[in-house]
């Protein structure tokens, strides 16, 4: 090949480069152009994918607060009149007495029966055990389901066969009179029973201290003497309310008492145990 043509090849070679980078130059947006188009098009919220993340730029959602909107709301009993929480046995924990309401609380420093109280299903009176008694049956609670709670108490380093305590409330709730027939019934059954401990264990012995109320409420204290299969004998004091659709007791017994028995009179007894009742369960 000769140098001339060498030349001409070689020239015609550098122009064909050249004319490519000016067509690509020509090609390509500039930055400016590539902003303005974006600005032209913007996305519209119809647009965006519902799994689209925030850029680093956008700020972070706000934390929700735990406020008492977005907490659960406590679980409570039907039977907590208001919204009240409940304790043992679908009970207001308020129903029972105070401990320093109890007979000779200042020698035994008795717990309180509120944090003692547990669920009982047909529960039975302290006396009913010592008298060896039968329920009518028209108040026997066997298949009954409603609110009801005993609590036993001791001192902390007194004998068993020292004074024990026992409180147990029976609560028949609803509007209608149901209720209240039934809550009676079982009051006067109770009453009954006592009155017949004599018959149902020989030798027993029942004093009747109060017996009374008034406005559909009542209540009775009794002390009984019970005697025991190996000689000796049991003290009772029985304390039993009628308040509202509630029936309470109140039991404190012994047959080797460290103390001998003191009390206030039995009205005050009573009210303590009463007190209580209808606030709690508010269907008084």
């Amino acid at each position: 090949m000769s140098r001339a043509t060498t030349g001409i090849t070689v020239a015609t070679a550098l122009l064909v480069s050249l004319g490519c980078l000016t067509a690509c130059r020509t090609d390509s947006p500039s930055p400016a152009a590539s902003s303005s188009a974006g600005a032209a098009a913007p996305v519209s919220p119809a647009q965006e994918s519902p799994t689209a993340q925030a850029s680093p730029a956008d700020p972070a959602p706000p934390m929700q607060s735990a406020s008492a909107s977005t907490r659960p709301a406590p679980a409570v009993s039907a039977s907590a009149p208001g919204g009240r929480r409940t304790g043992a046995g679908g009970l207001p924990a308020s129903v029972w007495m105070a401990a320093d309401g109890i007979p000779m609380a200042s020698l035994y420093h008795w717990g309180a029966p509120a944090a003692a109280a547990q669920a009982v299903h047909n529960p039975r009176f302290e006396f009913e055990q010592l008298c060896a008694s039968t329920r009518d049956p028209s108040n026997d609670l066997a298949d009954w389901k409603g609110p009801s709670a005993q609590a036993h108490l001791a001192g902390p380093t007194q004998n068993y066969a020292d004074w024990q305590v026992q409180q147990t409330v029976i609560h028949f709730p609803g509007t209608s009179s149901v209720g209240a027939q039934l809550a009676a019934g079982l009051y006067q059954g109770l009453q009954d029973e006592l009155n017949a401990c004599a018959q149902t264990v020989r030798g027993a012995r029942v004093r009747v201290t109060s017996n009374g109320g008034s406005g559909g409420d009542e209540h009775l204290a009794a002390v009984l003497t019970v005697p025991e299969s190996g000689g000796g004998s049991y003290t009772l004091h029985q304390y039993l309310s009628l308040t509202g659709r509630a029936v309470v007791e109140l039991a404190l017994w012994s047959d080797q008492p460290a103390h001998a028995w003191s009390a206030p009179s039995d009205a005050v007894v009573l009210g303590a145990l009463e007190s209580p009742v209808c606030p709690a369960l508010g269907d008084c």
